[in-house]
């Protein structure tokens, strides 16, 4: 684990200045971060730097939930050193990786999910929510964390945001309408401004 820190520590020292140099996200927020807990980000994605704005956001060690192709090459191994977490197509090996992501969360520690899935490339503001997430929380006995990744990846250009929303603590509600509260509040938080 130690280790793993390290190498988080040193792949977010070469992505923040890069992100802010060509990106100049800005953080709102931020104060609706816990700085001990264990605590899942969920949000939006739109972009394969979605999990570095995330990251950059919070002095937190944030393990992100990531499908097996992202794992390979160059920036694989970067992902990896950053502690990623595999999602698998094949079901079956998933249960190693949720067992993992339990731990991580059992022990304090956060991860990052985006509950669509995958990137959206639909002319919707939020796809469907998967129940992956809420169920998660529950599992683990958890609050999560709403976010919003606003405006456009412009390069050397102003208008990139991240917005944290209030704490959800699901676990007294049911999956379906934990989801739905889960994907309101990032919705609201997508939309403001508009």
């Amino acid at each position: 684990m130690k280790e793993r820190k390290i190498s988080y520590k040193l792949i977010k020292g070469i992505y923040l200045p890069l992100l802010k140099l060509l990106y100049r996200p800005k953080i709102y927020g931020k104060e609706n971060i816990p700085k001990d807990s264990g605590l899942i980000f969920a949000g939006n994605h739109k972009h394969a730097v979605d999990p570095v704005v995330v990251m950059s956001s919070t002095k937190r060690i944030v393990h992100f939930m990531a499908k097996e192709e992202v794992s390979g090459g160059l920036h694989g191994k970067i992902f990896n050193a950053a502690g990623i977490i595999r999602v698998y197509r094949d079901k079956t090996k998933n249960v190693t990786s949720v067992k993992l992501a339990e731990e991580i969360l059992k022990n304090g520690g956060t991860l990052g999910i985006f509950p669509e899935g995958t990137r959206n490339r639909s002319k919707e503001p939020l796809q469907r929510f998967k129940l992956g997430t809420v169920r998660m929380a529950k599992e683990a006995g958890v609050k999560i964390l709403p976010f919003a990744i606003r405006g456009e990846y412009r390069l050397f250009r102003k208008g990139l945001e991240i917005e944290f929303g209030k704490l959800l603590d699901i676990s007294d509600i049911e999956l379906e309408e934990a989801n739905e509260i889960l994907r309101n509040e990032v919705l609201k938080l997508l939309m403001k401004g508009k």
